[in-house]
């Protein structure tokens, strides 16, 4: 399948990888509409969007469904982004990662069913895994997610696959492991990376929770936007589950070390606090079937991701 002239929804289109997911479908010759009800993301990531025709935003809730029915027709594609996507905001507010997690998919589930769309592509979770003992992960192992936000995850693509066998909508699921890059903003819900370079370069100290030997597989989000935009037009794709990430990992305290070295700030010293509830030890991805059924193979080494998102960390500093 080909995405040019093709109409596109993307929900959490002002978030991180919405708003990188956006800008590189204004590449092709299709028509989007980006929904958001901004209570994540940013009007900075896309008002040069809003320049260009063939892109249009509704400000919305994807809780709400009368909206959603009344303001979508037409739709071919829909790659569904929005989520609230913390362990920690889970752990605060189970109920809301409940509503626009699960219900919030539900919805758009509906609505893709009844468009009858050719693509429905799913922003899933390597939380939906919880702590397993075996490395890597692979798709078809238990799944025993502990958090809220693992657990919504887990359900919300439980509805994914029943539309898909029950329904016959075209769905595909990507269980995204630790994304990071530009537009990725530095909070308390953010991922580590954003996090660690935003205090790097004020001359702060990491802050490492436990004690720094716990592993993770970073993905640079270039390549988690090609894994979206092939899950959209390769046929092998429909009605699978697939992890996104390089298949390699890095110790926390190593990762900590290397932005500090990035950034020429190696004489920070790391500091250390007590391990979070809801984090797990060791998280490493097996990328076989995304090779196989996608043709995915990401572009992106960690110390080249990580340079180009302290150079968009540093540029808005400046700006």
């Amino acid at each position: 399948m080909d995405l040019d002239g093709k109409k596109i929804l993307v929900t959490g289109a002002a978030g991180f990888i919405g708003s990188n997911l956006v800008s590189k479908l204004l590449t092709y010759d299709c028509k989007i509409i980006g929904l958001d009800n901004f209570s994540t993301g940013r009007r900075e990531y896309i008002e040069n969007f809003l320049k260009n025709q063939r892109f249009n935003l509704i400000e919305g809730d994807i809780r709400n469904f009368n909206l959603l029915q009344k303001k979508f027709t037409n739709i071919d594609i829909i790659f569904h982004e929005a989520a609230l996507s913390s362990v920690i905001r889970s752990l605060e507010d189970p109920l809301s990662s409940h509503e626009v997690n699960v219900t919030g998919t539900l919805n758009l589930l509906l609505i893709a069913k009844e468009l009858n769309v050719e693509r429905f592509v799913f922003a899933s979770s390597s939380s939906v895994y919880g702590e397993t003992k075996t490395l890597p992960k692979q798709e078809d192992m238990p799944l025993s997610p502990f958090s809220p936000y693992g657990v919504s995850k887990l359900a919300a693509e439980k509805y994914v696959y029943s539309f898909y066998k029950i329904y016959g909508v075209n769905t595909v699921s990507l269980r995204y492991f630790n994304v990071y890059g530009p537009n990725q903003v530095a909070s308390p819900y953010s991922g580590v990376i954003s996090i660690f370079i935003s205090r790097i370069l004020q001359n702060q100290s990491p802050i490492i929770f436990g004690d720094g030997t716990q592993t993770r597989d970073f993905t640079f989000v270039k390549d988690v936007v090609e894994a979206n935009l092939l899950a959209a037009t390769k046929d092998t794709a429909i009605g699978r589950v697939f992890n996104i990430a390089t298949g390699k990992r890095i110790s926390i305290i190593e990762l900590a070390q290397l932005i500090l070295k990035l950034c020429n700030k190696s004489r920070i010293k790391i500091q250390f606090q007590p391990p979070r509830a809801g984090d797990i030890l060791h998280s490493l991805a097996d990328i076989t079937l995304a090779k196989k059924f996608l043709n995915y193979f990401p572009q992106f080494d960690l110390q080249q991701g990580l340079k180009e998102t302290i150079d968009w960390f540093q540029s808005k500093r400046t700006g």
